[in-house]
């Protein structure tokens, strides 16, 4: 049978104090002698024992743990952020929990409920919708740090954004695809109700008419077999778009599904920008266009404003990285 670890009040017991005075002795806190203070110390080594952090939080009202709750664990550029809050936690001695609200408000609310129970000291957001969790927190943890990951989060005050540069990150594929000779471009997006980031989808309309560009939006879940379906049924339309800009470079994949159902061939019949620059989006057949961005440095972004150490927003920037993917329009 696994040893117990020694708690506080086989301290107390081995010293011969209450466990109140043996928690001043072990707080640094007034009220009892240095000579007092030093046994109990010495009487912990021995026993080897260590503060619980999260009794610590719990009797404190601090603590070192921040939270990071995702829209989706199914989009690997999400990883790449929590490695990057990850290094600048570790170094700060905090502990980063990342959950998933799996794109449903509920559970959203009732992460963010539980993580202000459990008294973190601050809590990330790449929300579903328009903001009811950031208020939501604020609500039960008034104080407690903010950060919203890629969300708008319009008119709420007291957080900090995070987010890659939404303009250039629509403004560089809609102009390099009307340079190329497109006249009718697709654009994906969350559904309505779960769209956070509805400045994107304001950008692709606006350039859309500058260019002269036939918009399409596609609100769709943003699974692949959901972007499939959308694209393939937009796809199919007497008129079709000649060229799509996908939320993220997992959802293209959806894309090319939809493609390679109807016979199209990306690049050549269709063509097909991302957005995150994955790793493994050069090895699709054909290596996917998409917009390169530094998601570990968004995750220490975030957790630099999580532990406080700032509080302006932080907007990553951009990069168009032409591939295969993406060429002048073949009409058939």
């Amino acid at each position: 049978m696994t040893e117990q670890p020694a708690g506080i009040r086989d301290v107390a017991s081995a010293v011969g104090l209450s466990v109140s005075a043996v928690s001043l002795a072990l707080n640094g806190r007034p009220g009892v002698s240095a000579e007092t203070r030093h046994r109990v110390l010495a009487a912990a080594a021995e026993l080897g024992y260590r503060a619980n952090p999260q009794a610590q939080a719990l009797r404190r009202g601090r603590s070192s743990t921040y939270g990071l709750v995702l829209r989706s664990l199914g989009n690997p550029f999400f990883l790449e952020v929590l490695a990057g809050a990850e290094e600048v936690g570790a170094d700060a001695r905090a502990t980063v929990l990342m959950l998933d609200s799996r794109y449903s408000l509920d559970h959203e609310r009732a992460l963010v409920t539980e993580m202000a129970a459990q008294r973190l000291a601050g809590l990330a957001i790449a929300p579903v919708g328009e903001g009811e969790s950031f208020r939501l927190w604020q609500e039960l943890r008034p104080g407690a740090t903010l950060v919203a990951l890629n969300a708008h989060a319009k008119g709420i005050a007291g957080l900090s954004r995070v987010r890659p540069d939404s303009a250039a990150a629509v403004g560089l594929p809609m102009r390099r695809l009307a340079e190329l000779g497109h006249q009718a471009v697709a654009f994906v997006s969350a559904p309505r109700a779960l769209l956070a980031d509805p400045d994107r989808l304001g950008h692709f309309k606006r350039l859309a008419r500058e260019l002269g560009v036939r918009p399409y939006p596609v609100h769709t879940p943003l699974t692949i077999e959901d972007v499939r379906l959308a694209a393939r049924t937009l796809l199919t339309r007497p008129d079709p778009p000649t060229a799509f800009i996908a939320n993220s470079d997992y959802t293209a994949g959806g894309i090319y599904k939809a493609a390679r159902d109807l016979s199209l061939r990306v690049g050549r019949h269709l063509s097909v920008v991302g957005h995150d620059d994955l790793p493994t989006s050069e090895l699709l057949d054909p290596p996917l266009a998409t917009l390169r961005l530094d998601g570990r440095a968004m995750g220490r972004a975030l957790m630099e404003r999580l532990l406080g150490r700032e509080r302006a927003d932080y907007v990553g920037p951009v990069e168009l990285i032409e591939r295969a993917s993406l060429g002048p329009p073949v009409f058939r």
